[in-house]
């Protein structure tokens, strides 16, 4: 499967991926994949992993232009998400082709 694949299958069955970005690690649970300035991206709530900014105790949202991801896979995982799910959405894609239902 390809990154978007495995991406959009977790937006699905609201299933945690492990991410590999610029040869780190991050576990995300994916809430929408859209297009912002014309380049596909995600928006995920991170709760694990690698994080150049820092990671919130507990977690927060990310957003990653899928070309920079070098792997994704499917792991085991409680579904989990964060306050201000539409206005993160609005400030992340400028057009979204598949998300969860909240």
């Amino acid at each position: 499967m390809t990154v978007h694949e495995v991406l959009k299958a977790a937006i699905d069955s609201r299933c945690c991926v492990r991410l590999r970005i610029a040869g780190s690690q991050r576990q995300v649970c994916p809430h929408a994949l859209g297009f912002k300035q014309g380049s596909p991206r995600l928006l995920a709530f991170q709760y694990e992993g690698a994080s150049v900014s820092g990671l919130a105790s507990g977690g927060q949202w990310r957003a990653f232009f899928v070309h920079e991801i070098e792997d994704a896979s499917i792991i085991e995982g409680a579904w989990r998400s964060g306050p201000n799910f539409v206005a993160k959405v609005e400030a992340c894609l400028d057009r979204i082709a598949y998300s969860v239902h909240h």
